[in-house]
């Protein structure tokens, strides 16, 4: 295999490792699942599969398991799978994602189940020969599974999360469309973190004061973490059995649904929960604008927590990107993760109850500021390069996972607008993308819960794909829950 001394940039190595990445991500696989509008042409899929590889060798590789930390490889396979079904997506669809232009429009959140009538297609359908039952052996880093339809095709991407976070999923995926439409592509070379710790990397100064955790700001990963394989078996082992108590009664069953909240639903509540903030600023002469996403995670939060004790504390999970701290080249890319998870103390269900949906939101956009300073992320990843290549489990405070939510925004990565247009078939679609049904898989197939990942929708709206307990549910009863039956 080849050696990890410094290489050019159009030097590969054939086996490397990172100095720094996330813990967490070791044993994941992400699946963007895109449902696109015609029948595209399987030999151009497969063909610019190919052509892709060959510029950038690195998604020819596969996962090393057996070395820690682990490894990757670059190469030339091609992980390209094909199948053609007889029906139509709206048969198979676990999902149903077509919306009215009255629940487009409105101001109302609508709840879509997935379905259980027997025609739709599992999630272990969707990534056919990708996922297997125990979802241990991670494979290729790159793999492509295409389900050709009369009126679509599902095409689902595989990466292990190790090698790319969100934001590398995408740009891998846009720049497969790319070729699709016979552009340019950036040159691809070796990612830095083979040879310099990412927290050598990051640039610019704190714009923010930055208090210790201790005082409530947020927390460091250290504090959440369990290190070693002890932890890393308890929660499989804990996993197998919740599983198996769920089966038979004896807990509650994860559930996962989507919620579309529409584009004036979301406007609404922002304007109302930036007014009040607007008047608190004249008090504290603080100038704050809460962002879409801030209203959007305090809405779920208290929502979640609406019929649990008051005394149960709760951190929010926040899935954070630092790739804006690092300076590159813009004329090349390269491709590993840029992300770690920290988590956002809300205090007690009790606290949350009392306040206002804006002032949780100004909460939760005060840490997230926080969070985003140089010295923090800096820290953070000195802690992940100290633990680099060990098991690292979540573990909430008190050991008590129900108050600890892991939130995941994917919004900020437009698939929605990805078009495969130069592949379809004449006269069978449109080639935009439909529905956005991603996924991060854990080992042995756990739920985290409750979870959520959020996707925008073409029309501004917004997607959750939330799994969660029948008692999270409970705070959602108001709302319309749709379920479409086939005849």
């Amino acid at each position: 295999m080849g050696s990890l001394e410094p290489t050019t940039a159009t030097e590969w190595p054939q086996e490397y490792t990172l100095k720094t990445n996330e813990p967490l991500a070791q044993d994941c696989i992400t699946f963007v699942c895109l449902s696109i509008s015609g029948r595209l042409d399987l030999g151009l899929l497969e063909e610019k599969h190919r052509e892709l590889v060959r510029h950038w060798p690195v998604l020819g590789g596969e996962m090393v398991t057996k070395k820690f930390p682990y490894r990757m490889t670059t190469g030339s396979r091609i992980d390209f799978k094909h199948r053609t079904m007889e029906a139509k997506l709206r048969d198979v669809s676990p999902l149903d994602f077509e919306l009215t232009a009255t629940e487009r429009g409105g101001n109302k959140p609508v709840i879509r189940p997935y379905r259980t009538d027997g025609k739709a297609l599992a999630i272990t359908d969707l990534f056919f020969d990708a996922l297997s039952t125990l979802n241990l052996v991670i494979g290729s880093l790159f793999a492509i599974r295409v389900t050709l339809l009369q009126d679509a095709t599902i095409i689902a991407f595989k990466f292990p999360h190790f090698f790319v976070d969100g934001e590398g999923c995408y740009d891998i995926i846009h720049t497969y469309t790319d070729l699709l439409w016979g552009r340019e592509i950036p040159r691809a070379v070796p990612p830095p973190g083979i040879h310099k710790k990412l927290s050598e990397m990051i640039s610019g100064e704190d714009t923010v004061q930055v208090d210790p955790p201790e005082k409530g700001g947020w927390e460091y990963v250290r504090n959440w973490c369990q290190v070693g394989l002890t932890g890393f078996a308890t929660v499989i082992a804990r996993a197998i059995y919740q599983d198996y108590a769920a089966k038979v009664g004896l807990t509650e069953p994860g559930i996962e649904k989507h919620i579309y909240l529409p584009q004036k639903f979301i406007q609404e509540l922002q304007v109302s929960c930036q007014k009040e903030v607007d008047g608190l600023s004249k008090e504290t002469g603080e100038n704050i604008r809460l962002s879409k996403m801030d209203v959007v995670n305090a809405w779920w939060v208290q929502r979640i927590y609406s019929g649990f004790r008051d005394s149960l504390f709760v951190s929010m999970g926040y899935a954070f990107n630092f790739s804006d701290r690092i300076q590159k080249d813009p004329s090349e890319k390269y491709f590993q993760g840029h992300y770690f998870g920290v988590y956002l103390p809300l205090g007690t269900v009790g606290e949350m109850k009392a306040k206002s949906l804006a002032q949780l939101a100004l909460q939760v956009r005060k840490h997230v500021a926080v969070v985003k300073q140089p010295s923090v992320i800096k820290d953070n990843l000195e802690y992940l390069e100290s633990v680099q290549g060990q098991k690292l489990i979540p573990v909430p405070k008190g050991g008590n996972r129900e108050g600890a939510p892991l939130f995941s925004s994917w919004n900020r990565f437009p698939f929605e607008k990805l078009d495969f247009s130069p592949a379809v078939e004449a006269g069978s679609g449109t080639g935009r993308v439909l529905f956005n049904n991603s996924r991060i898989v854990l080992p042995m197939n756990i739920f985290w819960k409750p979870k959520l990942l959020f996707f925008n929708d073409a029309d501004g709206g917004i997607w959750c794909q939330s799994m969660q307990l029948p008692s999270h549910w409970q705070g959602f009863s108001d709302i319309n829950e749709y379920e479409r039956h086939t005849v």
